[in-house]
């Protein structure tokens, strides 16, 4: 049963209205008015079934997706506007963007004026796409857009609708496969949707619907698996499994009552009926969402610029997007997504090699290197405190056109033989429930991005309604102690000697590191303390690494940065040497901590 209005998707829905009435005994019930299509029936005399031939012919020149099966009709109309019933279905398959289809061997019944064509994704749902078109034998669909027709259909007596309560708010498949969906920023209770229902709502297998088998926090199973699997443009909800019978009608509008339930969001489900009250299949009638309390309005443009905060998250390696917020709700209320791009240095690189070949004054725009670089155009480099973005590679690589102070940082003169970090980019994609923000949730939310060992210079985002994407928000975070957000991978090693110390050139067995790590500090304890320094040098695969002291009478050493002293490679060999110890109390039971 086809709807009477089109969503910002173009897609044709049910046009919903809501009321609410209160009972004498002060209870709220919410009514829903819905508007659909009826289809017309056929009137005696019509015209005839027009013919076609069954080879449609794709080609340029138009607006339609490649890759696409599209089902073609056509139907005559006398002067009177009488319509005929649709002729044979066509099929057609679209093998590029851009593309038209052309159908052929058009023959009409006398008596016909004009004709209608319909299109549809499956040949049970068509839907009008030109209306009253002149007699010929040939037309070209450059693609056009749906109109709010549907064809003729002998068997129409009645429509049910049935409505049923969504349990998981729409989100983006951000996880896909042929047996699961789901998102990574979800956080669902395991098998909390076991023997509930998942339903594509739009994208790439919009339609769809299974059982869930199982649940994680972020992925459902379903059985049995997809018919056409989602992919990055797909979004699912998690709906109650049965259908509640809300009102039959012969004509639009149809009014019934749902749970008064503010916030939450209801399906409407509407199917055609003949006589006998056989109802086509649920797989193809429209499903209309309706958020209770509100859901009418819509997004007039796109978001305003979003605010946001990056940090170090919780647990080693991450990085934690918080405080995604505005300064004002309008155009607010329809954000699906914020996407994130982090600019950084793989700290596991070590320090850069590549410098500047001679000083670089606050205006300059061309930057010469001491060696050729490997940065491309469009891509950024960090000097000092300034996030710098490449226009061009020069001279066999050895200089760089180049704009200077992006992304908020500061814009400053640099010193010959300064190092030059190039930055490399990654993006992550929040996905949001309708209305989220506003909403208590909005104010505790955060998402953790899985990115060891590097140091992030800048970031930017931007979010995304049903009308596009928001200016990008800028944050430069340069002007910390390191330069920028060390995010580590968390975890330490721990070199530990039992009893008195001695001096000694390998106290402990070496230790192997089973990875590249970045490296947080390192720094020292003893158990007792010595009546003069102690001094210790880590080495890694026999060469000094950092040294550390303990000054006599105290129990800890300093500690020393691990961004001067470099990352620790995998396979590489740590060992401790003793180089002084105390007179008469040397110190004893010793601990050395290298954090990650």
């Amino acid at each position: 049963m086809p709807g009477n209005v089109l969503d910002d998707q173009g897609d044709i829905q049910f046009g919903v209205e809501e009321s609410a009435t209160t009972a004498g005994d002060g209870s709220v019930q919410t009514d829903l008015r819905v508007g659909f299509m009826a289809p017309a029936v056929a009137a005696a005399g019509g015209p005839g079934i027009p013919l076609l031939s069954l080879a449609a012919t794709p080609g340029a020149g138009g607006s339609l997706h490649g890759g696409q099966t599209l089902y073609y009709a056509v139907a005559g109309a006398d002067g009177t506007g009488n319509e005929s019933l649709l002729s044979f279905i066509v099929r057609a398959v679209t093998l590029s963007d851009g593309s038209s289809v052309t159908l052929h061997g058009l023959s009409f019944s006398p008596g016909t004026a004009s004709f209608h064509v319909y299109r549809g994704s499956t040949p049970a749902q068509l839907f009008r796409i030109a209306s009253d078109q002149a007699i010929a034998a040939q037309f070209t669909d450059t693609g056009l857009s749906k109109e709010l027709i549907a064809p003729l259909d002998p068997n129409f007596d009645h429509a049910n609708f049935y409505w049923r309560m969504e349990l998981q708010s729409e989100s983006a498949a951000t996880i896909h496969s042929a047996a699961s969906v789901g998102n990574d920023g979800l956080q669902m209770t395991v098998n909390r949707y076991r023997g509930m229902i998942v339903r594509i709502t739009r994208g790439r297998g919009a339609g769809q619907e299974r059982a869930i088998a199982a649940n994680t926090a972020t992925a459902l199973t379903i059985t049995p698996g997809w018919a056409v699997i989602p992919d990055v443009s797909s979004f699912f909800v998690v709906a109650e499994t049965g259908w509640q019978f809300g009102a039959l009608a012969k004509s639009s509008p149809v009014q019934f009552a749902v749970p008064n339930r503010g916030g939450e969001t209801v399906q409407v489900c509407g199917r055609a009926a003949n006589v006998n009250d056989l109802e086509c299949s649920a797989e193809l009638s429209t499903v209309t969402r309706w958020q209770i309390g509100g859901s009418g309005t819509s997004d007039a443009d796109v978001p305003p610029q979003p605010y946001f905060g990056l940090g170090a998250g919780q647990r080693g390696g991450t990085v934690e997007l918080s405080g995604v917020s505005f300064t004002e709700l309008t155009n607010t209320s329809t954000i699906s997504s914020a996407t994130l791009t982090m600019h950084y240095w793989d700290e596991l690189r070590g320090r850069p090699s590549l410098k500047l070949a001679q000083a670089a004054g606050v205006g300059d725009v061309s930057l010469e290197l001491s060696a050729a670089g490997d940065a491309t155009a469009g891509s950024f480099v960090q000097i000092d405190a300034e996030v710098i973005r490449v226009d061009a590679v020069e001279n066999n690589g050895t200089r760089y056109q180049v704009t200077r102070g992006m992304h908020a940082s500061p814009a400053a003169a640099h010193d010959a033989q300064t190092a030059i970090y190039a930055l490399r980019s990654k993006t992550a994609i929040a996905a949001f429930p309708p209305n989220f923000f506003g909403s208590p949730y909005s104010g505790s939310w955060s998402q953790a991005v899985t990115l060891p060992d590097v140091r992030v210079a800048s970031a930017e985002l931007f979010v995304t309604n049903r009308r596009g994407n928001s200016p990008v928000r800028s944050s430069c975070l340069t002007s910390a102690v390191d330069r920028g957000l060390r995010t580590l991978s968390g975890g330490q090693y721990s070199i530990q000697v039992d009893g008195y110390l001695a001096v000694e050139e390998r106290v402990a067995p070496a230790l192997v590191v089973e990875a590249g790590h970045s490296v947080r500090d390192v720094f020292a304890v003893l158990g007792s303390v010595a009546d003069a320094e102690v001094r210790l040098r880590l080495d890694v695969d026999g060469s000094a690494y950092c040294t550390l002291s303990i000054p006599a009478g105290m129990t800890t050493s300093a500690a020393v940065d691990g961004s001067a002293t470099g990352p620790l490679a995998a396979g590489a060999k740590l060992t401790l040497a003793v180089l002084a110890v105390g007179r008469t109390y040397p110190g004893a039971d010793l601990t050395v901590l290298i954090r990650l």
